[in-house]
């Protein structure tokens, strides 16, 4: 098959598969955030399908990741709630309840992988944006001194311990099963902006992004588990749960989030993989319910590299956004070195991981 009709293929599903439809961290650049597969994992991310942990080659992985992810012109309508003009002001305020969430996230991290068995170290540092505007009548325009809008920032940080294993159940079997268990420590911290008193200090928001300090602790356990099996030759099915202990984290519900996907093999050097999440879940640092769905291709270029290329729509609190990434991976037989980027405005997300054996 030509690289036209795969890309005309892909685009047509990805479109199709998304437009129903928050994704775990894409670390070890592992992810749909970076054009790969949360069930179909390359098999280094432990927050992954841990039925794929045989996936990758047995080595020391180091990852690093940074960047952001926000609502369609979330940034530019902050600034305008600044404005002087009470209906330039009032505008953005209407524009605002479509776009009020953003996202920025860092982290970093170590695993061990041999045999289908994970042992690994990780931190995530979250920190997220949520508005809550007002919209009545009489508190825009003239009535602006009287609006009640306000910004909720987070900012969350986990240190995680990951220990797990995943493979074929027996040697040959075309059916994988996979447990992790994550003991994590929590620290989360929270500032509201109040839109009043004028001017609204909304242009600011960024600074909420940049971290607002934590000053709370807790302690989290979390069981993840998957299967991926071959329903027909060149044709798997894949599911996988997180978090299937459910717990509160102060204003957090982590509960369950199941997670379906289907894979094909188109040739021999091509593989598609469309997932989505079943249900909606909380997940740190909001408390919002959050859900996506992605389209993927894998290319595998040579023996030595492969490219990776997707798209995902994330929706948080109801109002959704589609976000493109890529990874390209080089490996030898004692080295893998990936170099991920996820489009994205303002501070694009970006990743590296790298493996020695």
């Amino acid at each position: 098959m030509t690289p036209k009709p795969l890309i005309a293929r892909f685009v047509l599903v990805a479109s199709a598969v998304c437009a129903p439809l928050c994704a775990h961290t894409p670390l070890f650049t592992d992810g749909p955030a970076f054009g790969g597969s949360e069930v179909f994992s390359e098999g280094m991310n432990p927050l992954a399908n841990p039925a794929r942990f045989s996936q990758a080659p047995t080595g020391y992985y180091f990852t690093y990741l940074d960047g952001d992810q926000r609502a369609k012109d979330n940034k530019s309508i902050l600034n305008n709630t600044s404005s002087a003009d009470p209906a330039t002001a009032s505008a953005a305020l209407g524009q605002l309840a479509n776009a009020p969430w953003a996202l920025r996230t860092r982290a970093y991290g170590f695993t061990a992988l041999k045999s289908g068995g994970a042992l690994g170290l990780t931190r995530e540092e979250l920190n997220g944006i949520m508005a809550h505007p007002d919209l009545a009548t009489a508190d825009l325009g003239s009535g602006l001194g009287a609006n009640q809008s306000s910004l909720d920032g987070r900012r969350a940080t986990v240190d995680r311990l990951n220990l797990g294993g995943g493979g074929p159940l027996e040697k040959g079997s075309t059916t994988a099963l996979g447990v992790s268990l994550r003991v994590e420590r929590w620290e989360m911290g929270q500032a509201t902006l109040p839109f009043n008193p004028p001017p609204s200090p909304f242009g600011g928001a960024d600074g909420l992004l940049g971290g607002t300090g934590t000053t709370l602790g807790s302690w989290n356990m979390a069981l993840d588990a998957g299967i991926v099996l071959d329903l027909a030759q060149g044709v798997r099915l894949g599911l996988s749960a997180d978090q299937l202990n459910a717990k509160h984290l102060w204003d957090v519900y982590l509960q369950p989030q199941f997670r379906a996907g289907l894979q094909l093999d188109l040739g021999q050097q091509t593989k598609l993989s469309i997932e989505g999440d079943v249900n909606s879940a909380e997940r740190m640092p909001l408390p919002v319910k959050q859900q996506s769905a992605s389209a993927s291709l894998r290319f595998t270029l040579s023996p030595a590299a492969a490219f990776l290329v997707g798209a995902e729509q994330k929706k948080l609190a109801g109002v959704s956004q589609t976000f493109f990434g890529g990874t390209l991976m080089v490996r030898t037989e004692s080295i893998l070195l990936g170099i991920g980027f996820n489009a994205g405005q303002d501070r694009p997300m970006k990743g590296a991981t790298f493996m020695v054996n």
